[in-house]
């Protein structure tokens, strides 16, 4: 055999070796692609499947809440609640609670009411618990708050802060100590 021969038959070798490498690496990329795509899609219909979840749910609660008829944005990040519940006047140990508002804002809630003294007396420093209540009449949380002394007759204002949002209550409890 010649040279020329031999070099010949080395180049178709190493040429065959080439091409098969080639075309099992392109097999892996291919497989590689198909895979990322999988993948990809995989995420994608999570994503939508996800997102559908989180709209029927929203929904449901909306039906079964309403809390979006009774929660309004009065603009500057202020929210208001206006439940008829929450805004209905409590009597408690001749005490009448009065005059309610539950507003949020940048994540802080505040109750504000009015007290009468109908007890026929003067009365001392009091302590007020209020317990906020959801729709279902469920607690969501329990703060107090102080009434100053007040003459018979005579009207105080009730101011609590809460740093967490519970705008969507519903109703509250009041027990004046």
């Amino acid at each position: 055999m010649s040279k020329n021969q031999e070099t010949n038959g080395k180049r178709r070798k190493n040429t065959k070796a080439r091409t098969n490498k080639q075309k099992r690496n392109s097999s892996i990329l291919a497989i590689l692609a198909i895979i990322v795509v999988l993948v990809i899609a995989i995420m994608v219909f999570a994503n939508i499947f996800k997102d559908d979840n989180k709209k029927t749910s929203k929904n449901t609660n909306n039906s079964n809440t309403s809390s979006e008829s009774y929660v309004e944005e009065l603009g500057d990040g202020i929210v208001i609640n206006k439940s008829r519940e929450l805004n209905e006047s409590k009597e408690v140990n001749g005490f009448t609670v009065s005059n309610i508002q539950l507003t949020t804002k940048d994540g802080m809630t505040t109750l504000l009411a009015d007290v009468k003294n109908n007890t026929g007396a003067k009365t001392s420093l009091k302590t007020a618990e209020i317990t906020l209540l959801d729709n279902n009449n469920e607690e969501l949380v329990t703060v107090k708050g102080i009434i100053n002394e007040m003459e018979a007759g005579g009207t105080s204002k009730l101011n609590i802060s809460m740093t967490s949002n519970y705008i969507n209550a519903y109703d509250f409890k009041v027990v004046i100590k």
